[in-house]
């Protein structure tokens, strides 16, 4: 029986030499959501997005993209996928149309078809005033847009995005984001993207984290921030020790970790938290209570 969701991979993985850089991906997504793969630099991200993007080979496992076999089917799926990598891919001696063209015959379109797609891809994102203008000339935050016009052109089914918003500054990240909504919404396309900046996913329907080419968590945002704690207690000072012990003891911990200035203990209980930490022999230098972020699961669960 054929899978509904638009990625199935088991035990997808990639050595290089002797390096693995990615463990053995079990991964589905449902066709229409937003998923998102998060780690730091080298912790695989990038090696998952190229197998699935079908432009590295696997070393193990095997995948069905858009219900094509990975290898197989290779040319099926990069009829119906939208890739977006790290760097932009648009040619700076082109202007913004002449990008878009291009990549629009690459992907099969005819001249008419091409032409239409330009103008509505153009609009879409707000290029307009902008589509004369050589890609060399852009801002780093048009760059990316173009790059995300060029991948969308032909209205794939499947989005790939690899570090979509490095060095983007607020505006154009909140473009892109809304570009990608209204894809979801209005079309129906899947995205799955990655990225370092964890606060970014937490509107993911569903997230991997990934540390040193394994999968270490996945789960819905909400639901792996609930199991840090109700709330975040960070503090530092002489009394930090005797304050966690007793977070420990009265059971208000859920979780505890030690880092380099002091503890970040997820507790049940916020207010009694702040009344223990007030009464505290010893002192305390700092002292802050937050809500559960994904970077407090990724250290958790790596630390």
């Amino acid at each position: 029986m054929t899978s509904p969701n638009t990625i199935e991979a088991r035990g997808l993985g990639r050595d290089y030499g002797v390096t693995r850089a990615l463990e053995g991906l079990d991964l589905s997504v449902e066709a229409g959501s937003l998923v998102g793969i998060l780690g730091p630099n080298g912790a695989g991200k990038t090696t998952a997005l190229l197998m699935l993007a079908t432009l590295l080979r696997p070393t193990r496992g095997s995948a069905r993209v858009m219900g094509c076999d990975l290898i197989s089917e290779a040319s099926a799926i990069r009829r119906r996928l939208g890739l977006v990598f790290q760097e932009a891919t648009i040619d700076g001696l082109l202007t913004v149309e002449e990008n878009l063209r291009f990549a629009g015959r690459l992907a099969g379109l005819d001249g008419y078809s091409v032409k239409h797609a330009v103008n509505e891809v153009v609009q879409r994102i707000g290029l307009g005033p902008l589509r004369q203008r050589r890609a060399s000339q852009l801002s780093g935050g048009w760059r990316r847009l173009t790059d995300i016009a060029r991948a969308t052109l032909h209205r794939p089914a499947l989005l790939l995005l690899d570090e979509p918003t490095v060095g983007l500054d607020p505006e154009h990240r909140e473009r892109m984001w809304s570009v990608l909504d209204a894809e979801r919404r209005e079309r129906g396309i899947t995205v799955l993207f990655s990225t370092h900046y964890m606060a970014e996913a937490e509107s993911a329907d569903r997230v991997l984290l990934l540390s040193k080419g394994a999968v270490v968590e996945e789960g819905a945002p909400a639901d792996l921030q609930r199991g840090v704690g109700v709330a975040v207690a960070e503090f530092e000072g002489p009394a930090g020790a005797a304050i966690e012990a007793a977070l420990v003891r009265e059971q208000l911990a859920a979780t505890s970790m030690r880092t380099e200035r002091g503890w970040r203990v997820g507790v049940r209980e916020p207010q009694r938290v702040a009344q223990l930490v007030a009464e505290a022999p010893g002192g305390v230098t700092r002292f802050l209570l937050r809500e559960a972020t994904l970077e407090d699961v990724y250290f958790l669960r790596t630390r």
